[in-house]
């Protein structure tokens, strides 16, 4: 700190950090919700559907095998549903699925 400056505040309440990085946390509190609720519903799937990111209310996940997309597809609405219950107003409205061109076809 400069000699003569303000000193920084000091945050006496989280309603103070609200305030300034709301937007931010709020943010950061959608993605770490849906990053544990798409683990749990999908299970042991987890390692044929990765979980990529959420871009405009599209939910992008990268899928290893066919097999694995097809049941994917068939489970699009199911899993958009479960994934909308965590949050105040529905955000996930598609999942688009990516192939993942680096993985074999087991």
């Amino acid at each position: 700190m400069k000699f003569g400056s303000r000193p920084r505040p000091i945050w006496s309440s989280s309603a103070e950090l609200n305030g300034k990085y709301g937007r931010l946390n709020t943010r950061l509190n959608r993605l770490l919700i849906l990053d544990h609720v798409w683990t749990e519903l999908v299970g042991d799937k987890e390692r044929f559907w990765k979980l990529i990111g959420v871009k405009e209310g599209s939910l992008y996940v990268s899928v290893k095998l066919s097999v694995a997309r097809n049941e994917l597809t068939g489970r699009r609405d199911y899993l958009i549903k479960e994934l909308n219950k965590h949050f105040d107003k529905p955000w996930i409205t598609k999942i688009e699925i990516i192939h993942d061109a680096g993985a074999s076809n087991e």
